[in-house]
């Protein structure tokens, strides 16, 4: 238990050191490509924070703990989208750009809409898997081809030992997810013995734990000011796991779903989704008040996973 408990807080340690790395490479990495922050986050940053949600639901699922390896990832875009967000623009209200509005939050609506669709049968096939992958695609081409317009039009820029830079970016996303894998493993041994079943742990713990280097990215960018990539860190995570992780773990074993999170869980993560778009797109700024009404869903959220309530679909 103390050697746990020690790697736990070795964790913390190791995902925050990381992040530092890591946002500080952004601006650079951007400027060397030209093209914007938000680019280098949707296409490098989302998808290698997302890493420990596609790990821990692979070892999970390969385990025979189907019910934690979806619950991981439903949880953990639900921690980002409501927790995370909400404790970023607690801490300072964050100006939304047009691309966020426009496109990565109806992004995020789309993907878990179309995961509610085809999981309401209580099983994601191989097939189901594809049409998830494909459905990513869309977005992929989008972004690429925004990062071909914004390099014909930005100058080249001349950046010192650029492949330090490169490696010191790589190594902080390395120490991120390495934390992210301690703080999970050793966490969960605190929550087993608790009692707490496969679906609750997947939930909730496997969730928060594997949200971290978003909690992380997203906090840091904050304090940074850099307002595109604290929420687009957040929107394109989830897209990609939402799509990309679940449809590459359904080609991997095709998934069985607990009918609580058809029920419960997806339905309130399109609600949170939905209600966030209208703050962002409304005022264009994420402010206090609402990322209070954000935090406000994720405990109701909580109190739902440990007092069995459920939304019927039927």
């Amino acid at each position: 238990m103390t050697i746990s408990i020690l790697l736990f807080i070795a964790g913390i340690a190791l995902l925050w050191a990381g992040t530092v790395f890591v946002l500080r490479r952004v601006p650079i990495l951007a400027g060397w490509l030209r093209v914007s922050p938000l680019v280098v986050t949707v296409l490098l940053l989302a998808v290698m924070t997302s890493l420990p949600e596609f790990c821990v639901s692979l070892f999970a699922s390969v385990r025979g703990q189907p019910a934690a390896a979806v619950g991981n990832v439903v949880g953990s875009n639900f921690v980002t989208l409501t927790f995370v967000a909400g404790i970023c623009a607690l801490w300072r209200p964050i100006i939304v750009g047009p691309t966020l509005r426009e496109r990565e939050s109806s992004w995020m609506i789309l993907s878990a809409a179309l995961l509610l669709l085809i999981a309401m049968d209580g099983f994601i096939s191989r097939i189901d898997g594809l049409i998830l992958l494909m459905a990513y695609c869309p977005y992929l081409k989008g972004t690429i081809d925004d990062a071909k317009q914004q390099r014909k039009e930005t100058p080249v820029a001349s950046v010192e030992k650029s492949w330090l830079h490169i490696t010191i970016f790589i190594s902080g996303i390395a120490m991120i997810v390495l934390g992210s894998s301690w703080i999970v493993e050793n966490g969960t041994i605190l929550a087993r013995r608790l009692g707490m079943n496969d679906l609750l742990v997947g939930v909730t713990f496997y969730a928060f734990g594997t949200s971290l280097p978003e909690l992380a990215i997203a906090l840091g960018a904050v304090l940074r000011r850099q307002a595109d990539v604290t929420l687009g860190e957040i929107y394109a995570s989830n897209i990609f796991t939402g799509l990309a992780v679940i449809g590459c773990l359904c080609l991997i074993k095709p998934l069985p779903v607990e009918p609580i999170i058809v029920q419960r869980d997806l339905p309130m993560l399109i609600v949170a989704g939905v209600l966030l778009q209208m703050f962002v797109t409304t005022g264009r700024k994420f402010v206090r008040l609402e990322a209070l009404v954000m935090i406000a869903i994720y405990v109701l959220f909580l109190a739902a996973q440990f007092m069995g309530f459920s939304i019927s679909l039927s």
